[in-house]
């Protein structure tokens, strides 16, 4: 049977004076998320689980927390995914219950809890259309007056359901020039809403600081693969290159974390490698040399093709000098560190000028911290025997007593350094986490390790002169 797919303003015009009502007691917005999951995942109920999203999605205090319900754990069930058969089938019974939840959701008489899911209605009308260039046509219009001209695509995501219907319009070529009009109209916005940082740029400003470089790196990487001009190529994939994660954005990877999988499909933190694959082709050297050190200063596993490239492109140049120059040409001016060390001399950071100085920000009340606190106490030890590494090791205990810090080193063996922290020191780095590592260059220059990598390779990188 044929399915006929309505225009969907006029759809929402008919049914938005429809309600859904539910009776739940009033709880905390964390219970309502957590409820939501329980009732998508653990014991399915389509009219539990919308009745918690529209607890959250229709009171404007608890917008930040629905969107990540929405659009980062519940819109997952309409991505298609690649998988075993097993897990094919798992997912094609989640995206039924999704599909009900999401039918209820805009109908619902709350505009708010409407605009919450309305482009990612507009998506699963578009995956419903799939082959009806016709209905397409009508439904990405639609998506571009309603979700993109003049609006914010980051506040409900329509920036990433709109690079998503990019993907069902390619399919068919007589869409191409709507799809370049959808492509276009994403990067003008995506170009525009690029967040400038300060010293009082806020977590959730960072956080969209990492979702419009990571969504502007992509479109234009989508942009390059769509023409043959070399000359263009080159400068869509460099574009591509410079908005893809920095150190900033890799310590709010969760700002772009579910977008990336979503558009791509795996752990692919930007498009380095592809433009660097570019002039490598068209044997670029001194280009690719730049493109490598940018790379190295993200992340130092680049670094062995960064000397080796050097190497040809700069002979005789002091590699050391030149990476030293780069990283303080990149890091942040460090201020001073003096803090009273438990059981030990105070700390200051001004005294060790001339060293590497790595400052970690951990609690005993932290999971995270505690967790890889025994890599870090085979770290301390080996910069305490191997002093050509030129680096000393400082830990901050925050939040914390000075008595629950000597129990817990007592308790564990531990003897890496830890100072109490003052009531400046987290601010002056503009702590937001924990951990959070921090590593001070010769120069008295930081650069913040990012969270989740492989911290004891980066530092031992970073610090590695030749």
């Amino acid at each position: 049977m044929k399915t006929i797919v309505f225009s969907i303003i006029a759809y929402f015009v008919f049914l938005s004076g429809f309600a859904q009502t539910s009776h739940l007691p009033n709880l905390s917005p964390g219970d309502y998320f957590n409820n939501f999951q329980k009732f998508t995942n653990e014991i399915p109920d389509a009219d539990a689980a919308f009745t918690n999203a529209q607890k959250l999605a229709s009171n404007p205090a608890y917008e930040n927390l629905a969107t990540e319900l929405i659009h980062n754990s519940f819109a997952q069930s309409f991505i298609y995914y690649k998988a075993d058969s097993a897990r094919l089938q798992m997912q094609a019974k989640r995206r039924v219950l999704a599909t009900e939840i999401l039918s209820k959701m805009i109908l619902d008489s709350s505009a708010l809890v409407r605009g919450q899911v309305k482009p990612l209605f507009y998506l699963t009308k578009v995956q419903e259309a799939a082959h009806d260039p016709g209905q397409l046509s009508k439904l990405t219009k639609e998506f571009i007056d309603s979700e993109v001209d003049g609006k914010d695509i980051y506040r409900y995501r329509s920036g990433r359901y709109g690079l998503l219907i990019l993907g069902t319009l390619d399919q068919h070529a007589e869409l191409k020039l709507l799809s370049q009009l959808l492509t276009d109209k994403l990067a003008t916005q995506l170009r525009a809403g690029q967040v400038v940082v300060t010293d009082s740029t806020s977590r959730a400003d960072l956080d969209k600081r990492a979702w419009y470089r990571f969504m502007n790196a992509y479109v234009n990487f989508l942009k390059s693969q769509q023409t043959n001009d070399r000359q263009q190529k080159e400068t869509l994939l460099k574009t591509a290159f410079e908005y893809s994660p920095d150190l900033v954005d890799k310590n709010h990877k969760g700002g772009y974390f579910y977008d990336m999988h979503m558009l791509l499909g795996r752990e692919k933190d930007g498009f380095q490698d592809e433009y660097l694959a570019f002039l490598t082709q068209n044997k670029d050297k001194k280009h690719m040399l730049a493109t490598l050190l940018s790379m190295s200063l993200v992340d130092p596993d680049f670094k062995e093709k960064l000397v080796a490239a050097h190497k040809e492109v700069m002979p005789g140049d002091n590699f050391a000098k030149y990476w030293k120059d780069a990283v303080d040409a990149s890091a942040v001016k460090s201020p001073p560190i003096n803090l009273a060390v438990l059981g030990s001399k105070p700390f200051s950071s001004e005294s060790l000028s001339g060293q590497w100085i790595l400052v970690d920000f951990w609690g005993t009340w932290c999971g995270p911290c505690r967790q890889e606190h025994p890599d870090l106490q085979k770290f301390y030890k080996s910069t305490v025997s191997d002093k050509t590494k030129n680096l000393s090791v400082l830990t901050v205990a925050c939040k914390d007593t000075e008595a629950k810090v000597l129990a817990y080193m007592s308790k564990n063996n531990y003897d890496f350094p830890v100072a109490l922290a003052d009531k400046g020191v987290e601010k002056s780095f503009k702590v937001q986490g924990y951990p959070t590592k921090i590593l001070i260059t010769p120069t008295g220059k930081y650069v913040t390790v990012p969270y989740g990598v492989d911290w004891v390779s980066f530092v031992n990188k970073y610090v590695q002169v030749d």
